[in-house]
């Protein structure tokens, strides 16, 4: 299998007229370069311009349709969420099962499809690039925050399941058990305001809509997520960006090894930043490489060895200020 190197460090859709209402409704002082209406985004985009963010957190759900969860009655939270900051209406998930699809949103690129694997039998090799190691090579933080595993609690009561937790795959950071902390530590990074710069969040079989069902994970996003929108990082001014996913849709079927096919189906992605053009529907054709390359360069990380992610658009239309 294909192994990329570690990288060393290295549209709007509002018209002009409306530009300047905005960043002041958002308290946002940085003033925009470009309001012109959105074009369709690229698929190669080496050099596109996108907000600097300082703290990044992201959850997956698992395994629901793009129709079943956004304006849903037991989705109430999420589509709050959607609805007053940023939805993204033409998202696919890149593969089935589960486990291609955390690959590509960690390492933007599909190793395997086989959702029995473990981290010890898939193997990876000490230098594939991944997004945890990008984070320290620019001398930044990353915690993977757990639920039901290693004695941590969790919201309701589930199976922690590894493939859901992909960090956990990756050799060269696996073994950094201080990264590796409980739920819990979330609410506490939150409260002291210690948050890393890059916050994985990895719920439980039950919270995450796997063994449960779509109204649990709504509740336990709303149990974690309203402390994290409350803070600092998420007020006028703040640097913080948050990323809610689905793994894949209901169905099934026999995919490949490539990114980009689109083959995972339609999910729901919403995106939430104090930079957000407010109540913004994408209609971008974006997939989870998307979300890598938004995550990487948002943080100022190289993203030149995380695979489909190093030639994806970055999802630079949700937000109101951009730099390179």
């Amino acid at each position: 299998m294909a192994s990329y190197r570690r990288a060393s460090r290295s549209k709007k859709f509002v018209a002009k007229g409306a530009c300047a209402a905005l960043v002041a409704a958002l308290g946002i002082a940085t003033i925009l370069t470009s309001c012109s209406h959105g074009s369709p985004a690229p698929t190669s985009c080496s050099s596109c311009a996108l907000s600097q963010f300082g703290h990044v957190v992201i959850v997956v759900g698992e395994n629901a349709d793009y129709s079943s969860t956004y304006s849903a009655s037991n989705m109430p939270y999420l589509t709050s969420l959607a609805n007053t900051y940023g939805l993204a209406t033409n998202y696919s998930a890149d593969t089935h099962p589960s486990i291609g699809n955390y690959e590509v949103l960690t390492a933007g690129q599909i190793f395997t499809n086989d959702d029995g694997a473990t981290p010890s039998s898939l193997g990876l090799s000490s230098t594939q690039d991944n997004i945890a190691h990008e984070v320290e090579v620019a001398g930044k933080t990353w915690k993977d925050y757990q639920e039901s595993t290693n004695g941590c609690g969790a919201v309701n009561s589930g199976s922690y399941i590894v493939r859901h937790d992909p960090l956990a795959y990756f050799t060269d950071i696996n073994g950094e058990s201080a990264n590796f902390v409980c739920m819990s530590q979330f609410q506490t990074d939150i409260t002291n305001k210690t948050l890393p710069n890059l916050s994985w969040l990895s719920p439980n079989g039950c919270d995450d809509a796997h063994d449960c069902g779509l109204g649990t994970f709504d509740g336990w996003l709303q149990t974690e997520m309203t402390p994290l929108l409350a803070s600092s990082y998420f007020q006028p001014g703040g640097d913080g960006l948050l990323i809610v996913t689905v793994d894949e849709d209901s169905g099934g079927g026999s995919c490949g090894f490539s990114t980009g096919t689109g083959c995972g189906g339609q999910v729901e992605t919403v995106v939430v930043s104090p930079h957000s053009l407010p109540a913004l529907q994408s209609s971008h054709s974006y997939e989870h490489e998307n979300t890598l390359r938004t995550i990487a360069q948002g943080l100022g990380l190289s993203y030149s060895g995380l695979g489909a992610a190093a030639t994806a658009a970055p999802m630079s239309d949700f937000f109101t200020t951009t730099s390179k």
